[in-house]
């Protein structure tokens, strides 16, 4: 592979929170200029959570007043240059800046900007506040976590906000594309509750055919049985296992040798297991907790069973497998002390390589020089009175 697939685009990258940067995060690993633009009196919330040492890697950062006039000229210079726009403020705020989409394509007919919402930018109920836990409820995913008769659950951590920002970056990508093609450029409305019911399709056609609704499964599935985290030797070492068939069925039972549940006919077929899965997995568990987990997950995969020993964070940095394919890297940190973390890097390979250009977060403001002066021409006598203005911050 010669070069990176993005080499040559330039992004100006109004994002905050996870989503946003998150996209932007993959956009300059791809080999992209990403210039992140940053408040220095309301700064990115995330700055202070250990999160933006990764979705803020592979950046420039600048600083701007986008309350002041000259602050908003500077955006659209840099604009003039670029190839991207990206910002997921809430509905509204760019275009109450003097930066709509309008705004881009009068100084750059060819840019692409992307707006991502929580629920997108029309509809009655666009101006919601829409954190992850709300896209959660707002999509059915709640109602459908957890266990029969207990409350609805939210899955733990921040899943809605990174897969959001990954399915962003095709769009981009699509995007440029389109615009090489055609010298036209694009606005795309992004919505992240429609992003999240997009991974639901199977319950939706469920009910819309035969008017059926989902309840929450705790870890089964209703096509796999036995299926869940069965417990095994150690504090708290536990296995995933699924499985699909018959056949599976019978390796899980030679690896365990419980003959007796093979031959037992509550379990001779998927779905007597499925409907007697509260006793299978009473049973099954008398026989995983005789094993470590990563040696049954080994004995099981051997015999083509779907299984896996469940990983701590200090488990996954000593991964054996993920050492081989290099996805941990070290970054130092621009800051003081040049802090160095261990971070995946990117989740491909081009030919068997890494082909990413990742590096570690910069500081707020870091290339504000480099920016103003190098890249927009700016003197340094005329930065200095910006800075002076609080129009660089």
């Amino acid at each position: 592979m010669n070069g990176l697939a993005l080499d040559g685009v330039r992004i100006v990258d109004f994002s905050w929170q996870i989503a946003g940067p998150t996209c932007t995060r993959y956009l300059g690993a791809m080999g992209a200029d990403v210039i992140r633009i940053e408040s220095g009196r309301r700064p990115d919330p995330y700055r202070a959570r250990t999160i933006s040492y990764f979705i803020n890697q592979s950046k420039k950062s600048i600083t701007l007043n986008l309350s002041h006039p000259q602050g908003i000229q500077l955006v659209k210079d840099l604009a003039s240059i670029s190839d991207v726009v990206v910002e997921n403020f809430a509905p509204g705020v760019i275009e109450r800046l003097g930066l709509s989409y309008e705004e881009f394509r009068s100084v750059r007919p060819e840019i692409v900007m992307l707006s991502s919402a929580g629920l997108g930018h029309s509809g009655p109920d666009m101006k919601h506040v829409a954190y992850g836990t709300l896209v959660q409820c707002f999509t059915g995913w709640s109602a459908l976590q957890g266990y029969p008769d207990r409350e609805p659950e939210l899955v733990s951590g921040i899943w809605t906000d990174p897969m959001v920002g990954i399915m962003e970056v095709f769009l981009i990508n699509a995007a440029i594309h389109n615009a090489r093609q055609t010298g036209k450029g694009e606005y795309i409305d992004v919505s992240m509750a429609e992003a999240t019911t997009m991974l639901l399709p199977e319950v939706i056609l469920d009910y819309g055919m035969n008017q059926r609704t989902s309840d929450p499964l705790g870890n089964r599935d209703i096509h796999y049985a036995p299926q869940g985290n069965y417990p095994c030797i150690g504090q708290d070492e536990w296995i995933g296992i699924s499985i699909k068939d018959d056949l599976q069925w019978g390796s899980l039972c030679a690896v365990l040798a419980c003959s007796e549940l093979e031959k037992d006919l509550r379990f001779d077929t998927l779905e007597k297991r499925r409907l007697n899965h509260d006793d299978l997995d009473a049973l099954l568990s008398k026989y995983t907790r005789d094993w470590d987990a990563t040696d049954l997950m080994e004995a099981l995969q051997d015999k083509g069973v779907p299984a896996g020993n469940t990983q701590t964070v200090p488990q996954l940095n000593n991964n054996k497998h993920w050492e081989y394919r290099n996805f941990f890297q070290d970054y130092m940190e621009e800051d003081d002390d040049h802090t160095t973390h261990s971070l995946p890097v990117v989740p491909w390979r081009f030919d068997g390589e890494i082909e990413a250009s990742v590096t570690g977060q910069p500081n707020r403001g870091q290339h504000n020089l480099a920016i103003f002066e190098d890249l927009l021409g700016l003197t340094e006598a005329e930065v200095e009175k910006l800075i002076e203005q609080e129009v660089i911050y």
